[in-house]
């Protein structure tokens, strides 16, 4: 996974919880330890109960459950290019019926929240500034955590227009411009940061509360922070339950469609490998796609899946590694 797939480390950790799952549920369901499993194991009758197990026992949703039998697919698809006694089991995994996902169906905000949600950090509070800038920065570059937090100051040319270089999985990258709004809080957060010498080329753009290089689920805690405050001032808005660093890039997306954009450039501005990923935005209201076609406008806006109960099931070394 790591060196030919070019996958990260969270999707490998994915991975691993999900064969952490399946071994728990072999082991409280069907009395089979993980060092007993073998291909005889990936029956059509063990998997459906599986699937079921998945969603009235653990209260997965429809897309967890998927996405926990993928992991199992692409495992077993290639163990069956390389044995011959994987090619059943991988037979009866690639054909189980999975419950239907609706793709289009993904939290992110209206132009009114977003612009409201970019209002709420105060510069003058304590990691105010940081936080006005971290959010503009995500909203306008549609980048995923990661990916912001992989970014250092060399990653930043100011010019016309300014351009990011995002690192983005499997080590692909690309490089998009962002609005003249969101260049200055950029060299506004140098300036504050102290991170205009050559010396702070290699650190990260942005640091944490203490800091040290910002990591995903610090996004997400300040995310949900100022979501939580633009939901008290307008209880109206923000319906969804479970907006997070990622709904900015849905909302990027989402805005971009609306205002006519070819939906080419914006996978190329996403960075989705294939167009199939880009189109669940192009299904999210044709009316406003009519609407965006007579008005050409992208608006410059500058200015938690439930946990998982820990397994008691003894597990292989490499999977607790790997999680």
């Amino acid at each position: 996974m790591p060196e030919v797939q070019g996958y990260s480390k969270d999707t490998i950790s994915s991975y691993a919880h999900a064969f952490a799952i399946f071994f728990q549920f072999l082991s409280d369901k069907m009395n089979i330890p993980h060092h007993l499993v073998t291909y005889k194991t990936f029956t059509v009758a063990v998997l459906d109960e599986y699937i079921l197990w998945l969603k009235n026992e653990r209260g997965y949703t429809d897309s967890s459950v998927c996405q926990r039998m993928a992991a199992i697919n692409s495992f077993l698809r290639y163990v069956s290019r390389r044995e011959v006694t994987a090619l059943k089991a991988y037979s009866a995994a690639s054909n189980m019926e999975l419950p239907n996902v609706t793709r289009t169906e993904f939290p992110y905000f209206t132009k009114d929240e977003m612009a409201l949600l970019l209002s709420m950090p105060n510069p003058d509070k304590y990691l105010g500034s940081r936080d006005l800038v971290l959010l503009s920065f995500l909203y306008d570059t549609a980048a995923r955590s990661q990916e912001v937090c992989n970014i250092c100051v060399r990653d930043i040319r100011f010019g016309s227009p300014t351009k990011v270089r995002l690192l983005g999985k499997r080590g692909k990258i690309r490089e998009i411009p962002v609005s003249e709004e969101v260049s200055n809080l950029l060299r506004y957060h140098l300036n504050e940061q102290n991170l205009r010498d050559n010396e702070s080329k290699a650190k990260p753009l942005f640091s944490s509360q203490t800091n040290e290089v910002m990591t995903p689920s610090c996004i997400r805690s300040i995310v949900a922070k100022y979501v939580k405050l633009a939901k008290a001032t307008t209880p109206g808005l923000y319906r969804e339950s479970n907006y997070s660093p990622h709904s900015f890039r849905h909302s990027k997306a989402v805005h971009m469609v609306e205002a006519g954009i070819s939906i080419i450039y914006i996978r190329n501005f996403l960075g989705h490998a294939n167009i199939e990923s880009t189109e669940i935005y192009a299904r999210v209201g044709q009316e406003a796609v009519n609407k965006a076609l007579s008005n050409r406008q992208i608006p410059r806006l500058a200015k938690n899946p439930p946990c998982e109960t820990k397994s008691q099931v003894s597990l292989p070394d490499f999977i607790i590694n790997a999680r």
